[in-house]
Order: structure tokens, then C-alpha cells, then sequence
């Protein structure tokens, strides 16, 4: 999906950070950044301070992770559940994965 919106947004014929698709307010990086959360499910709950985690991905993977306090990395390594932080602070007393 995202490497079709690419090409048809390319700079050549159409202006490449304005998506017919995201209702032309250039809001091309959270198309694709829905496709992550989508993907892995990632949610987070600040009051609790829980990252809940439903991913459609089986095994081992990574992606990237963007909260209002910092961002990193959020994944499964060995069938458990990780967050790397690097930059800011991310407060996480749990991780639930479903």
C-alpha cells in the first residue's frame, strides 16, 4: 500500500507530500504511520501507563514507537515483548500483549 501511494506521489506529476487519499492536508507520514500501528497493534495508555500490543505479525519483529514523552523502538524478541527508548522518557509499569 504505501509503495503504491509512493509512486503515484512521486514529485513528477503530483505534489508528493499531498495524498488525494489523506483528503489533501498533507498528511502523508500518518497515512503510513497508521500502517504501523495497525500492523502491530501498539496502543498506549498513559493514565495506567500500559502498552498494549495485538500484532498480526508472527515471530520476531520491530517497529518504530512515538509517544508525546519520547520515542523508540517496540517489538518481540524471542517470543517476548520489548521497548527501546531513545529519546525522552516513556513510563511503562506493564507491557500486554494479545
Amino acid at each position: 500500500i504505501v509503495r503504491a501511494a509512493r509512486a503515484r506521489y512521486d514529485g513528477r506529476i503530483r505534489n508528493p507530500f499531498n495524498e488525494y487519499e489523506c483528503g489533501h492536508w498533507y498528511a502523508r507520514a500518518m497515512s503510513s504511520y497508521g500502517l504501523l500501528q495497525g500492523l502491530t497493534g501498539q496502543r498506549y495508555d498513559a493514565v495506567d501507563k500500559v502498552l498494549y500490543l495485538s500484532p498480526r505479525i508472527r515471530g520476531d519483529w520491530k517497529a518504530f514507537l512515538s509517544l508525546a514523552t519520547g520515542y523508540g523502538t517496540v517489538g518481540v524478541k524471542k517470543g517476548k515483548p520489548f521497548v527501546d527508548v531513545k529519546h525522552g522518557c516513556i513510563d511503562i509499569n506493564r507491557i500486554e500483549m494479545r
